[in-house]
């Protein structure tokens, strides 16, 4: 053999890895794993309280590895993140992937019928605190001193009867 043959031949490059295709249960369809569920928890839930099993232990059982849990506190004043980790019938692993503090709401709509907003509209006599029917525009009640007073006066008016 002559010489430009063998460097040929040292210079052959390596033989190929082997493919090793992937079987059919590593493909699902998304509705089948990684779903994303949305939570509502008491206002005065702690971050602590999301990773605890019994929370979850009666919804539990619809959660699969590696599905995100989106929770909102009731009050909205914090949102967090979740991936769970294992769940089961009666038990759920988790773990907390963000959390968020949000700002406080400046007005509270607890008590107000659909449909109706409140504000306080200044110390005027005429104004103050006024309740107004959103789809036209018309104010229902005006000039009460306290929102109580306002959200009572439109509770006891004849359009909500």
């Amino acid at each position: 053999m002559s010489k430009s043959m063998q460097d040929h031949a040292e210079e052959a490059p390596p033989a190929a890895e082997k493919i090793v295709p992937l079987v059919r249960s590593a493909l699902n369809f998304q509705e089948a794993r990684n779903n994303s569920w949305s939570a509502v928890v008491p206002r005065h839930t702690s971050k602590e309280r999301l990773l605890q099993s019994g929370l979850w232990s009666v919804v539990s059982d619809q959660f699969r590895a590696f599905d995100r849990i989106q929770v909102i506190w009731e009050d909205r004043s914090a949102y967090a993140e979740l991936l769970v980790i294992d769940a089961g019938r009666g038990f759920c692993n988790v773990l907390l992937l963000n959390h968020w503090s949000l700002p406080a709401l400046l007005v509270s709509t607890e008590g107000l019928p659909p449909g109706f907003e409140i504000s306080y509209k200044g110390p005027d006599q005429d104004a103050q605190w006024c309740v107004v029917r959103i789809a036209d525009g018309v104010m229902m009640v005006k000039g009460q001193t306290s929102r109580d007073a306002a959200l009572a006066m439109l509770l006891d008016s004849a359009t909500l009867r």
